[in-house]
């Protein structure tokens, strides 16, 4: 729907909840108010970044913005994840997966897909899951929390963690995704309660649901599934550390059926994605840098594209000593090694824009 108060085009939720900003959603490398002026000069006009629909323009505006290879997240589809119809919802996300699909058959190789999955009935959820997995996608996103009375520690969630660790399916968890969140967000960006509370809340309901897996367990029984928190930051790791460590040996342990500390799994299976985050990096001393990940969030609004480089640039400005290598680790070898991406072949030019580029030029971040 297209608001006439500011022409910005909106996804109406079943309920008739206004949603998600479809127009801001692709302002990458622009203010609000500069959208807003071509808007008031002529409201049918097409504005923002192409990426979110073309793949062809993503891998060009990516390229020329030194980025080789792209993770791809659900805007509009974060809030098919907190629908009340189930039907409705799996309708959707398969919609949204054949959608994706075919997007990412543009360049599989540097457009990384993940899969948009409805967890109500687990046995629909791994059929997908795998039948998106046939079809090139690499990955997962599942709502960030169940809905209210239920949890991570439910056992009814063990076919699809071992779906995707077989899968070598990384399962995403996102901000703005979550169940027990459903009614707060509706109000989301529309008063100052709801926005308030929205932006706090969805990121301690990631941090919370990540505990919930590593007390639960899931990753003993299932060492080789890997779960991103993506947009939660990483400022937060190093306190989340101590916090189930220290719990851990206090309390819980005796009920817990653990061979490692928490710390360890979080370490080994959750991978941490951040846009800016200067306080995070400064504590790389006591995290370590080898489960975070760099995010450039194009095409949103969000997003530091297309200057990505020199946002990065600003954070380590900010940085205490990051060297080399760990700064490799943050931008590029630590999602190559989760989503296995041939560092050297995107290191090239994408195929689908080849003609575009300069013959032998290189990306380098």
């Amino acid at each position: 729907m297209q608001d006439a108060s500011n022409h910005h085009w909106y996804l109406i939720g079943p309920d008739g909840a206004r949603g998600v900003d479809l127009t801001l959603s692709r302002g990458a490398g622009m203010t609000t108010a500069e959208v807003q002026a071509i808007l008031d000069a002529d409201p049918s006009a097409d504005v923002g970044a192409r990426g979110g629909s073309d793949p062809v323009a993503r891998l060009r505006d990516l390229w020329n913005d030194e980025t080789v290879a792209d993770v791809l997240y659900p805007t509009a589809g974060l809030s098919v994840l907190q629908m009340d119809d189930i039907e409705l919802q799996e309708a959707c996300c398969r919609a949204y997966n054949d959608w994706l699909i075919e997007f990412c058959a543009v360049d599989p190789v540097r457009l990384v897909g993940l899969a948009l999955l409805a967890t109500n009935d687990m046995e629909r959820a791994v059929a997908e899951l795998e039948r998106t997995r046939a079809s090139g996608l690499r990955g997962a996103i599942i709502w960030s929390a169940p809905p209210p009375g239920s949890s991570f520690f439910d056992d009814d969630y063990e076919p699809l963690w071992a779906a995707a660790a077989a899968a070598r399916m990384p399962v995403s968890l996102h901000i703005l995704a979550g169940r027990k969140l459903s009614m707060n967000i509706r109000q989301f960006n529309q008063d100052l309660e709801g926005t308030f509370y929205a932006a706090f809340e969805t990121r301690q309901e990631i941090h919370r649901s990540v505990c919930e897996l590593i007390a639960a367990g899931v990753f003993e029984r299932h060492p080789d599934l890997r779960v991103v928190a993506a947009e939660a930051g990483i400022e937060y790791a190093g306190n989340l550390e101590r916090k189930l460590d220290s719990g851990y040996t206090s309390f819980w342990k005796k009920f817990a059926s653990l061979t490692m500390t928490p710390s360890e799994y979080f370490r080994r299976n959750v991978y941490l994605t951040y846009i800016n985050d200067p306080l995070g990096l400064n504590n790389l001393r006591f995290t370590g840098a080898d489960h975070f990940m760099w995010s450039g969030d194009y095409p949103h609004q969000a997003s530091v594209w297309p200057e990505s480089r020199r946002a990065i640039e600003r954070d380590l400005d900010a940085v205490d000593g990051i060297d080399d290598d760990t700064l490799d680790k943050l931008t590029v070898a630590n999602v190559a090694r989760l989503y296995d991406i041939d560092v050297d072949e995107v290191a090239l030019p994408s195929p689908a824009i080849a003609a575009d580029v300069e013959h032998g030029a290189r990306a380098s971040a």
